[in-house]
């Protein structure tokens, strides 16, 4: 058996949709990622996992979209903000604005020296 892999960060997720599995990347604090293929009773596991763990405590998995996209609504007064091939959301034009300034506040206080691992 391998050394175990302490997961850090998620970087990708994509479901396979021919195999009906669902593909994630994670890596570690070193930059090293590895990318696993679950099948459906795993993920349901998983699932379960992740929801005892969650109502014990907060749960700490980051996941880092590979691409976004901005634009506006056809039949109603919206801002649409879509990440991946996720559903969009609708935000009203005050709640883009306020998601705006809180995403501009929050990118200044990164530190320039964090480093996040690259991505393949």
């Amino acid at each position: 058996m391998s050394e175990k892999f302490n997961a850090e960060i998620l970087t990708r997720s994509e479901r396979d949709r021919s195999n009906n599995r669902l593909e994630i990347s994670l890596c570690d604090a070193a930059g090293e990622c590895r990318t696993i293929s679950l099948g459906r009773d795993a993920i349901a596991a998983l699932a379960l996992l992740l929801a005892e763990a969650d109502n014990k405590r907060g749960t700490n998995l980051t996941k880092i979209p590979d691409s976004f996209a901005v634009g506006h609504g056809r039949h109603e007064p919206v801002v649409m903000l879509r990440f991946e091939d996720e559903p969009a959301y609708g935000l009203t034009r005050e709640q883009a604005l306020g998601l705006g300034e809180a995403l501009i506040e929050e990118a200044e206080t990164i530190e320039s020296k964090v480093r996040y691992p690259a991505r393949q």
